[in-house]
């Protein structure tokens, strides 16, 4: 049974998360890169984000086409979360990493983690209208279902049900460790609006680096956020954490 005393280490959690990234950057980088860089840069530009004044490539495009785009790129980001939880798990397990393992590992559970990200938004989504705190606060509830449902092999409520008990009693800690990742995405957020200011390429290229860097460290930095709260709460060695995949 899960410790409610036992809380996450702040210090710990970063240094995983951008240890395991700086350990296999052409895995974490290069698929962030791939799945959530390139496509959401096509969109902005589709939009005409990357220009101002100008309604882009899609003058006239509708509402369906923004939907079935958001949608795609919800399901890429998924994928991508999942695979490189799986990824940061084996790792701090000390597993070796394999790419294909890793996505297909996250493929077998694509459906209830379409499922369980539906749940969440529905309801971190009703929170958010009810003074945003009841939002905020299941989203902190919430945060590692992602890396219960692909370690622990369980199903859509349990993931949801464990991860509020793993996060019980550490909400505080996980939301200054969420402000000091938001803080660090808004210094890359400000080199965009510098050379955003001198070219449209340099706001093209920044935008990428950003949109893949924030892909890398959300997974990166949920799946920490698990291995702590597992270690911390329960003595989990972490090793034990990857045999799942094995």
């Amino acid at each position: 049974m899960a410790e409610p005393a036992g809380k996450i280490d702040i210090s710990r959690v970063l240094n995983n998360t951008f240890g395991v990234i700086m350990r296999h950057p052409a895995i974490y980088l290069g698929l962030s890169f791939l799945i959530i860089g390139i496509p959401n840069a096509l969109l902005q530009t589709a939009e005409g984000s990357f220009t101002s004044g100008s309604s882009g490539f899609f003058v006239s495009s509708s509402y369906s086409a923004q939907g079935l785009s958001f949608f795609v790129l919800m399901l890429l980001s998924i994928l991508l979360q999942a695979t490189l939880i799986v990824a940061t798990l084996n790792d701090l397990g000390g597993k070796p990493l394999s790419l294909g393992h890793c996505m297909a590992t996250a493929l077998k559970k694509l459906l209830p983690l379409i499922g369980m990200g539906i749940v969440m938004g529905i309801g971190i989504g009703f929170g958010l209208l009810l003074l945003l705190v009841p939002g905020v606060i299941l989203y902190l509830m919430w945060i590692v279902a992602t890396p219960v449902m692909m370690s622990e092999d369980r199903g859509i409520i349990d993931s949801l049900k464990r991860s509020a008990e793993l996060t019980s009693g550490s909400k505080g800690m996980i939301f200054i460790l969420l402000v000091v990742f938001v803080i660090i995405t808004s210094v890359f957020g400000l080199l965009v609006g510098f050379f955003g200011s001198l070219s449209t390429l340099f706001l093209v290229v920044i935008t990428l680096a950003i949109n893949t860097i924030n892909g890398a460290l959300q997974a990166a930095g949920v799946a920490s956020i698990y291995v702590d709260l597992r270690t911390a709460k329960e003595g989990t060695d972490s090793s034990a954490l990857a045999d799942i995949f094995a």
